[in-house]
């Protein structure tokens, strides 16, 4: 199971038309999805963890009376439960919605497919950096990433997103039939409640 989660990984980046063929025909589909989701957020665990004990702090405070000095302890925790909610309703809202206008793919299928189009841009621009990147330069002292100011912003804000809807649009049509038009806007509504829940906590 293992292999074919990151097998999958890679497809939707080297060749995610085929690779969506191969998981929509894939059995076991929906427990590929979830393992991938449950990894991603098993790393974003650890990683804050790190951050914590480094004495690393939130750069700007969330809406939850947690202290500074806690709150990567307290996400530590927070982060597989918060975010398997947030996915899941995204998955869910998004197939209800390509359901509402006569999309046939299942839920099984679509949530899958969704965890990749999702995780996979935010494994390879933001993860993947504040797990090799960000320790270091938190024990060396440093107070902000070590690349200019529009870098970040395009790391953490554009890039992945356009990636995102890209991959979901695609993601849509395969499974559902989906106008690329219907899946855009499908994608932004289902995104914006489950953005809601993980700003919350996530920081």
């Amino acid at each position: 199971m293992t292999r074919k989660v990151f097998a999958y990984a890679v497809g939707f980046v080297v060749a995610p038309k085929r690779t969506l063929g191969k998981l929509a025909e894939d059995p076991l589909a929906m427990w590929v999805g979830f393992w991938w989701a449950l990894l991603f957020l098993l790393a974003y665990s650890v990683t804050v963890l790190v951050f914590w004990l480094l004495g690393h702090q939130p750069v700007s405070q969330g809406w939850l009376t947690i202290p500074p000095d806690r709150w990567y302890l307290v996400h530590t925790f927070t982060t597989i439960p918060v975010g398997l909610a947030g996915f899941f309703s995204y998955a869910g809202l998004l197939h209800l919605l390509c359901r509402s206008v006569g999309g046939k793919g299942s839920f099984e299928v679509t949530f899958a497919a969704e965890m990749y189009c999702v995780i996979v841009p935010c494994v390879v621009l933001m993860l993947l950096l504040e797990m090799l990147v960000a320790p270091v330069a938190i024990a060396l002292g440093m107070k902000s990433v070590p690349w200019p100011y529009w870098v970040e912003v395009l790391r953490t804000f554009v890039l992945p997103f356009l990636w995102i809807f890209a991959l979901s649009v695609l993601s849509l049509r395969a499974i559902h039939g989906t106008h690329p038009l219907a899946g855009f806007v499908f994608t932004l509504l289902a995104l914006v409640p489950t953005g809601m829940i993980i700003a919350v906590f996530i920081r």
